[in-house]
Order: structure tokens, then C-alpha cells, then sequence
């Protein structure tokens, strides 16, 4: 009796290890496909560079815990975009954020090159002013070139809200930057 149970024991550890090495094997490859992405969604909504790349350690870290298994790519894509923003908004909201005091100079352009774009010093002052959700659909729309209806489903938001959003940020972009200077 001893014997079976030690053999089953050990089965279940070899079966426990190999389903956790096939899991380590899908963050890893999840990481190495997505890590840029996440980390210009939590740019943009944080602002600077080291609240980026703690929020999107933390993307990641939630993907391991949660251990979901995804139907595709796409889906996989998705939920991180979507539990980016939802991370870095929660950490917006959080109280001791409002009190601290950004000594780093970082800047929209420092992501902006990473991704091989060229924004103007008016146009990064201004698009940093934007309120975050703004910030995230021009960045969804402009840079990752999902249409509205897409945003909208990765969102969980109204197509009309997307549009909205979108209309009202590039209103205050153009009042902002003189509409003849960016047209």
C-alpha cells in the first residue's frame, strides 16, 4: 500500500512540474511578445518611466498569479492592455501618488523613440497634460492602430465614449498647439 501511494505521490509531483515548466514556458513567451506594448500603455497613463515600469512588472506579475489560459494571441494581447490600464488607473487613485514629487526629468519622447516616433516638444508637453483616458485611446487609436471598435471592446467602454474621448482630446490638442502649427 505504501509503495502505491509513494509511486502516485511521485507521478503527481512529475505531472506538477511539468504543468509548471509549460506555464513558466507561456509567461516567458507572453512576456517577450508583449512587454513593449505594456509598458507604452503604462508610460502614457503614468507619465514617467520608473511608475511604468513598476506598473508593468506588476501587468505581469498578475498575469503569472492568475494563471489564465488564453484562446489566441489576440486574447492574450487584450486582457494585458486592459489589466495595464486598470493597474495603472487604480495606482492613479491611490493617495500617497498625489504627494510625491517627480525628481526625474522623463518625458514623452523618451517612449515616443523607443517606438520610432517623432513628437515636437509642444506636442509632448500637451499630450503629457491630457487626462489619462485620453491619453490611452490616442495611444490605442495613433500608435497600436486599433479602430473604435476594438478600443471600445478592450475597454469595456461605449463606441460612442471612445469617440468622445478621441473628439475631446484632439479638440484640446488643437486649441492647445494652434491649429495651423499640426495640421
Amino acid at each position: 500500500m505504501r509503495v502505491i501511494m509513494s509511486m502516485l505521490f511521485t507521478r503527481k509531483m512529475v505531472v506538477e512540474s511539468e504543468q509548471s515548466e509549460q506555464l513558466d514556458n507561456s509567461i516567458r513567451t507572453a512576456y517577450d511578445r508583449h512587454i513593449n506594448l505594456v509598458y507604452r500603455i503604462c508610460f502614457s497613463m503614468m507619465g514617467n518611466k520608473p511608475d511604468a515600469e513598476d506598473a508593468a512588472q506588476s501587468v505581469f506579475i498578475k498575469l503569472m498569479e492568475c494563471g489564465k489560459s488564453f484562446v489566441d494571441v489576440e486574447h492574450e494581447k487584450a486582457w494585458l492592455i486592459v489589466t495595464a490600464q486598470n493597474h495603472c488607473r487604480d495606482l492613479l487613485r491611490k493617495w500617497w501618488r498625489k504627494k510625491v514629487v517627480d525628481l526625474e526629468s522623463s518625458s514623452m519622447e523618451q517612449a515616443a523613440t523607443k517606438a520610432n516616433m517623432v513628437l515636437t516638444r509642444d506636442m509632448e508637453e500637451e499630450l503629457n497634460k491630457l487626462p489619462a483616458k485620453h491619453r490611452l485611446v490616442l495611444y490605442l487609436h495613433y500608435y497600436e492602430g486599433y479602430r473604435i471598435n476594438e478600443i471600445a471592446i478592450m475597454l469595456k467602454m461605449n463606441v460612442n465614449t471612445v469617440k468622445t474621448q478621441m473628439r475631446k482630446a484632439r479638440k484640446r490638442l488643437k486649441l492647445e498647439l494652434g491649429e495651423d502649427d499640426y495640421e
